[in-house]
Parts: C-alpha cells; structure tokens; sequence
C-alpha cells in the first residue's frame, strides 16, 4: 500500500513540474525541447522531371500593352537569336551552327530537313545569322543552350527586314486590310506585286493569310507600333494538324 502511494504521489509530482515549466496552455516548441523538425514528405508526384521534353526554357515574348484586345496578352508565336557563327558541324544527320550573339554568349542552331532558308543556304565562320523558333517548343536545359531552328537567315541584306510570326486580321485597321502580327510589332498588307507562296514554293497567292504562321519580307516601314509596311514576300509556314478531342 505504501508503495502504491508513493508512486501516485511521484506521478503528480512530475505533472505539476512539467506545468510549471510550459505554462498553462502552453505547447513546448521543438527548439525549446531541443528537437530537431524533420524534413516535409516529398510527394514522388511532384519531384522534378526527369524527362527532357519536360524541360522547357522560358522567354519573354514583347507585349504591348496599347494595342488593347487580345494583342496586349499574347506573345510572339516564335523568338528568334541573332549572332555571328563560330563554327559548324554535322551530326546524326542535323547541322549544329555554334553561334555567339553581341554579347559574347554562345549557343547552338540546329538545323534539321525542315528549317527554311528564306535568303540563303549558304553561310561561313564569321556571317551573321537569325534562327527563329517556336516560342512554345520545349528545349532542353544545357549550356550552352540548343535551338531547333524553323527558319534560318542568313545574307540577307541590308535592305530587307524579316518577321516571322502568326498573322491576323489587325482590328484597329478598317480600310487597307493590314495583317497585324501575334506580338502587335509589325502589320502588313500586300499589293499586286507582293509574291505569296507556301514553305515549299507553291503559289499562294489566292489563299487565306489569317492567322496563318508567315515569314513576312518586307523594305520600308513606318516608325511606329507596329510598324506598318508593304510586303515583298510572304512565305506561308506548313503546321501540323492537332486532333481534336
């Protein structure tokens, strides 16, 4: 009996110190019981990806924000990189043109049977050349970066300009049937002498060009925004089909 007793009264005696040390309603943190928290549990679901299709760089697209409408939240359809080559080589069938831009920092244009050539397909170790290439095309992240280039500039010219982008009708234009681009950067209309064909030569002429992927070749323009010119050349850009649900 006695020692039931002496453990009933050990038991309280540890109750009241424990109280007496937190507070009343007080709960001891982890860092005042010199516990170490552990680590929150990773969902496997949501680790990382490990597949490269996965890993998509990210480009800012210019958007006007005074064109109003759809125009000022959409981005250019394709981005493009500009500099000066530094060499090529081929591999597993594709062409790799290591280019550095104006500000010294590299990258690899690679060019494959589809890339269209608009000027020229020749080029050497020194030229200046544009890639352009899906703003939405998944790339994969390395140093220095890799593009999958569709269309490839090179000699062009002082006297030409190039746009490549998906064109529409230009809303704010009611009178000279202007096709204004996904970036609102350039509009253009075409006249009698503008040649309009297909990525593969075929004539276009009679053919729609709302909101159609183009590459746009064009000489003088308005200095505003957009830009507002003739076209010399329009080359229709072949997309592929997307199913339907």
């Amino acid at each position: 009996m006695k020692k039931i007793l002496l453990i009933l009264l050990a038991v309280s005696l540890l109750v009241v110190s424990t109280a007496a040390c937190t507070g009343a309603g007080a709960v001891p943190t982890a860092e005042a019981d010199g516990i170490v928290p552990l680590p929150d549990v990773i969902d496997p679901e949501e680790e990382a990806p490990t597949d490269p299709n996965d890993l998509v760089h990210d480009n800012d697209g210019y958007i006007n924000p005074d064109l109003g409408g759809d125009n000022s939240t959409m981005i250019a359809e394709f981005f493009s990189v500009t500099g000066v080559v530094t060499g090529m080589e081929e591999r597993d069938g594709l062409r790799r043109v290591e280019i550095e831009d104006l500000d010294e920092n590299p990258a690899v244009l690679v060019l494959n049977e589809d890339t269209i050539f608009p000027f020229s397909e020749d080029f050497a170790v020194g030229d200046m050349v544009t890639g352009w290439y899906l703003s939405h095309a998944p790339m994969i992240m390395i140093w220095p970066p890799e593009y999958s280039i569709d269309v490839f500039v090179s000699r062009m010219g002082d006297e030409r300009n190039i746009k490549v982008d998906r064109f529409t009708v230009w809303e704010a234009d009611t009178t000279e049937g202007y096709k204004l681009s996904q970036d609102g950067m350039l509009a253009f209309k075409v006249n009698e002498d503008t040649e309009i064909v297909l990525a593969d030569g075929q004539d276009f002429r009679d053919g729609s060009l709302d909101n159609r992927n183009i590459i746009v070749i064009y000489g003088i323009s308005t200095r505003s925004i957009p830009e507002q010119t003739t076209a010399e050349k329009l080359i229709v850009l072949f997309e592929n089909i997307v199913p339907i649900g």
